[in-house]
């Protein structure tokens, strides 16, 4: 409603009624002819008449919550990306347009019948940002939508279906991380060069004789009762005969009701105002689309009209309203070219225009909050279908998971599979919670301390994920070559049956126990069952991920005789791809070749492995073959859109390698093979404890003789001696506290760090819980930046940790003059920040935001850790150090002279993460998707980033030359104990290949080249607060801009290290 018009339209009813006395109501209605529709009354001269501009009250919306609620669910499962204006309907309630969910869809044969339920066509337009809905035309589209009204005038197409009139249009953007949708809504209405004027309205009780009256309500009562879908028509005839008996008909019968002296009005459905008597006294807004038409169409001046209103389902007379307008036919409407005024958009303020226009927002947080919590969580699987891959979260969130093992593997592995959308999970332990654990295994607290890791894992996953059902079971898993007394018989083959239970309740089996020889019993039972196994072993800096091929072909029945199942065939008739133990020739009755002590396994290995594993599994799960898949190898060509279905992974920190592999069932395997099913389905749990407690009965069942560990495996070297105390020492600056960060942080407590600070501008919500590994439910609201301080401290007590809350000041993004102080002590004091610190991580949300911190790092020569996440691919760098000249006084000039591209050591610096880059950084989250502008990689992506760059950063602490040492590239050799240390990382998850790049420093780089710095150690911060509002002047400062333009630019093949569709950082 607009206000000052509903001011002025009360003044002239009651200037309007000070001077007109009551008239005697009209005792008959006029004959239309060619040219009017009120032509040869005798009595309408009694009327009450007056002429003035027609003034109608305006078409309201009131969208229910359920719409808004089907339009975010649209957007996100069905619409994704597109931006297109989507065609709706809406039901009209008497002119007073309620949205509702079912807007969604066409209308269905069981709306007709009820008057609330016509349907009204409409345009929504939802954009994919607050930008594009702030930028959007409103007058133009507003036009565009008139235009259409006209067209449909013209065409008749308005007779036979009289909606079209009633043409409304929805503007809106869909917040689908906060629950909001901001919107308008218009109901256009046709404005020409000529003007509408009202000549006469009374109420129809006063128009109408008794006769009349009575015949038109029970014809209204009978048209509304009727099996002819009358009653979602908006727009109708009324004839009355010389009998003065009435009649309602349809637009389209137009010309069958003229002649035999019949009278017309031209009747619409019609809100009033129920409730404020001077509204009820003006037509309602369809009115002046309505006589556009009759004018248009039939060649009608003059309209007698009949603004049709109900009350409570039934005919209102006394507050319908009968009266007669005229309007002259408009100029040029017949051109094709021609396009209408328009008016007609809601909160629009005379004289204001369309740009001031505040939008509507519905809030959607009161929805089901439980529900809500649980889809939030799921957000970014939805968000991956825009334009990734379609993830089935129904099937993983179905899929029944067992974990064996709770420990460093188990935790990170069940959280990443809560990421993935599983929400069944039963873990099986036997250990307990030690304070040595925290730090590594990072799930649990200090208050977990002596708890059975199964009993204190299942708060720590429904704190993060309410709706995930979990189950823990404290038991040993009976491992062969660990022979037990008779005493213990029957415990153990309890636990055996246990085991053998769970393993038939679940779908997926996830082997990570500490001893090699505890996943040979789930293995048997996983291959005896065809269930899908995945096996993560750790050694000191290498590890193997890899899932175990389907079980025989013939599993329906007990085989008494080998023969009958010796093959290496599953049931589909392909090759079986070996388990754990096919390549595996070691003796299991050796107790003592443990493999995969996570105790001593490098820190950031669990969070790569783990990664790994949740990620073969998802991918498996999507294949259509699931365990049956055959196995693919790195380089292979896959059409699948997650990419590659590995066999097996095999990685290696010091040499900075990913291989896959591919391996088939063993006819000898101790486990998997044909002799031992065959035995095992023969025996049943006789033979497993035979396994179990005859150390040699298993070699002399498979035939294997001489029995030797590949060398291939992961193995257990003596601990290499790194400086504790050079750790305990540094001082470490994280810049983000989101996904990347708080797994960046654990593992860097890990390594022995004890001094972080963390810096982060944003709040916990229920869409970090299950990705961000530090946040609990009670962290919602929060800012991240304090947050994080408790649990860092839960997990080491002897931490120094400081949080600050802060923007990081980002080029590309201008300030206004109120906000340059605030924005302008930001910068002094991420300055201080990163003097007053070893090392600084860049693990922020956008490209723009690692500008300064980089350039700060670059002046100050510190060390600067880059991770940025692509979909499912990502980069790990270090930065290259700073030219090593420090400026002061009087001598900035001849300093600059002094400014090269090699550093302190004379060597060549390496480049930083903007050295690439051919254009200067810019606002990459406001005119950006949802799914560009939130974390939507790949689940386990993150926990391999994370090590990577936490093992990057320990590598090059240990090296002799620190910041100074050069790039190596894998497959040549280091001289140094702890392996390589290369520039760059970059991994890709659907190809599953791994490569080490090395790059120098630019000069035309728009961070830490010469031209850069020079600027910044002679103007300080007034250059910093020109980058951020003026976004090409550091093209021009670096030459980017002559670049650019030069002959030769064409011909250059520019490589973006930080192209923002492959990287979307966390």
């Amino acid at each position: 409603m607009i206000r000052k018009l509903e001011n002025k339209i009360e003044k002239q009813i009651k200037a309007q009624n000070c001077e007109q006395k009551p008239n005697r109501p009209c005792r008959s209605l006029a004959v239309p002819a060619e040219r009017t529709a009120m032509e040869g009354s005798s009595e309408s001269s009694r009327a009450a008449r007056f002429s003035r501009p027609l003034m109608v009250l305006p078409l309201q919306s009131f969208p229910e919550e359920t719409f808004w609620d089907a339009l975010r669910r649209l957007k996100l499962d069905v619409l994704g990306t597109d931006d297109s204006p989507l065609p709706i309907t809406a039901p009209q309630a008497c002119n007073l347009l309620k949205a509702a969910r079912r807007i969604i869809v066409p209308p269905s044969d069981n709306s007709y019948g009820n008057r609330n339920d016509c349907p009204v066509p409409g345009t929504l337009i939802n954009t994919n940002n607050m930008r594009g809905f702030q930028n959007l035309d409103r007058d133009l589209l507003l036009k565009a939508e008139a235009k259409k009204i006209l067209d449909d005038i013209i065409s008749g197409k308005v007779e036979e279906d009289p909606s079209l009139l009633l043409r409304f249009l929805v503007i809106s953007f869909a917040d689908l991380k906060n629950w909001k949708v901001y919107y308008n809504v218009a109901f256009p209405s046709l404005i020409f060069n000529s003007k509408m004027t009202l000549l006469s309205l009374q109420s129809a009780s006063k128009v109408l004789s008794e006769e009349e009256a009575t015949s038109l309500y029970n014809s209204l009562l009978e048209w509304r009762a009727s099996n002819t879908k009358t009653t979602v028509v908006p727009f109708f005839l009324i004839s009355i005969s010389s009998k003065l008996c009435a009649s309602v008909r349809h637009l389209k019968d137009w010309n069958a009701c003229q002649g035999n002296c019949q009278k017309l009005l031209f009747g619409y459905y019609d809100h009033g105002s129920k409730g404020d008597k001077v509204k009820q006294d003006f037509p309602g807004g369809a009115l002046r689309n309505y006589i556009a038409f009759l004018n248009i169409r039939w060649k009608i001046d003059k309209v007698q009209f009949f603004c049709y209103r109900e009350h409570r389902g039934m005919p209102d007379l006394e507050h319908s309203l009968i009266g007669e307008a005229s309007f002259s036919q408009p100029d040029g409407w017949d051109d094709p070219d021609y396009v209408p005024e328009a008016i007609g958009w809601e909160g629009e303020k005379p004289g204001k225009g369309t740009k001031e226009i505040e939008p509507k927002i519905a809030n959607l947080e009161s929805i089901n909050p439980v529900s809500q919590d649980n889809e939030k969580q799921l957000m970014h699987l939805k968000l991956m279908g825009w334009r990734h891959f379609p993830v089935n979260i129904d099937k993983l969130s179905s899929v029944r998971v067992l974990l064996l093992g709770a420990g460093t593997l188990g935790c990170e592995v069940a959280r990443l599979l809560m990421t993935w959308g599983v929400r069944k999970l039963t873990v099986v332990d036997s250990g307990y919670v030690a304070a040595p654990d925290l730090v590594k295994q990072s799930l649990y607290i200090d208050k977990d301390c002596g708890l059975p890791r199964a009993t204190a894992i299942i708060p720590r996953l429904k704190e993060r994920c309410p709706a995930v059902e979990v189950e823990g079971i404290k038991m040993e898993i009976p491992m062969p070559g660990h022979p037990v007394s008779p005493s213990n018989m029957a415990s153990v083959l309890d636990e055996c049956k246990h085991l053998e239970t769970l393993v038939a309740s679940n779908d997926a089996v996830f082997l990570l126990t500490d001893t090699w020889e505890s996943k040979w019993l789930p293995t048997l039972f996983c291959a005896n069952q065809n269930k899908i196994a995945i096996t993560a072993v750790l050694g000191y800096d290498s590890y193997l991920v890899m899932r175990h091929g389907a079980g025989l072909g013939i599993i329906d029945e007990v085989v008494t005789r080998m023969d009958d199942l010796n093959t290496t065939k599953d049931a589909l008739e392909r090759q079986r791809l070996g388990c754990c133990f096919c390549n595996d020739s070691a003796s299991l009755s050796i107790t003592n070749g443990i493999l995969d002590q996570h105790a001593t396994a490098l820190p950031g290995l669990t969070s790569i492995a783990s990664g790994k594993a949740v990620e073969l599994f998802a991918r498996m799960l999507h294949h259509p073959d699931e365990i049956y898949a055959p196995g693919d190898i790195a380089g292979m060509d896959t059409e699948h859109q997650l990419g590659l279905l590995p066999h097996q992974l095999r990685g290696s920190l010091p040499k900075c390698v990913l291989s896959t592999e591919l391996g088939g069932s063993l006819s000898n395997c101790a486990a998997c093979s044909s002799a031992v099913l065959s035995e095992y389905r023969r025996k049943g749990l006789d033979f497993v404890m035979q396994a179990i407690n005859y150390p040699t009965y298993l070699k002399d069942l498979t035939g294997v003789i001489d029995l030797k560990r590949p060398d291939d495996y992961p193995k257990m070297p003596a601990i290499i001696p790194v400086n504790s105390e050079k750790f305990s020492d540094v001082r470490c600056l994280l810049v983000g506290a989101g996904t990347l960060g708080c797994d960046v942080a654990r593992i860097l407590m890990d390594c022995g760090v004890r001094k972080l600070t963390v810096v982060d501008s944003g709040r916990v919500v229920v869409s970090n819980l299950a990705r961000q590994s530090l946040y609990t439910s009670d962290d919602r609201g929060a800012p991240k930046a304090t947050a994080i301080l408790n649990h860092l401290s839960e997990r080491c007590p002897s931490v120094d940790a400081q949080g600050i809350q802060m923007e990081i000041p980002m080029p590309g993004h201008p300030v206004s003059p109120n906000e340059a102080a605030g924005v302008l002590e930001d910068c002094m004091r991420l300055k201080e920040l990163v003097a007053s610190h070893d090392a600084i991580f860049l693990l922020t949300d956008t490209r723009e935001s690692r500008w300064l911190p980089t350039l700060l790092c670059t002046d100050e020569n510190k060390i600067a850790i880059t991770a940025a996440l692509g979909y499912d691919s990502y980069l790990v760098m270090r930065h290259g150090a700073g030219p090593g000249t420090n400026c002061e006084g009087s001598n900035v000039d001849a300093a600059m002279d002094k400014l090269s591209t090699k550093d302190a050591l004379g060597r060549q610096r390496l480049g930083c993460y903007f050295c690439n880059d051919v254009v200067a950084p810019v606002d990459s989250v406001s005119n950006r998707t949802l799914d560009q502008q939130c974390t939507v990689t790949r689940p386990g992506l993150a926990s391999i980033a994370s090590g990577r760059a936490a093992d990057l950063f320990t590598r090059m602490l240990n090296h002799p030359d620190g910041i100074h040492a050069p790039g190596d590239i894998a497959g040549t050799s280091g001289e140094h104990t702890l392996g390589l240390l290369p520039h760059q990382i970059r991994g890709s998850l659907s190809q599953y290949n791994l490569l080490t790049l090395l790059g120098y420093s630019s000069s035309h780089c728009i961070a830490c080249s010469n031209a850069v710095l020079s600027e910044y150690r002679r103007r300080g911060m007034d250059f910093v607060m020109q980058v951020i509002n003026e976004p090409t002047y550091l093209e021009d400062l670096t030459g980017l801009t002559d670049l650019m333009k030069s002959a030769n630019f064409s011909q250059v093949e520019w490589v973006d290290e930080s192209d923002e569709d492959a990287f979307v950082e966390i």
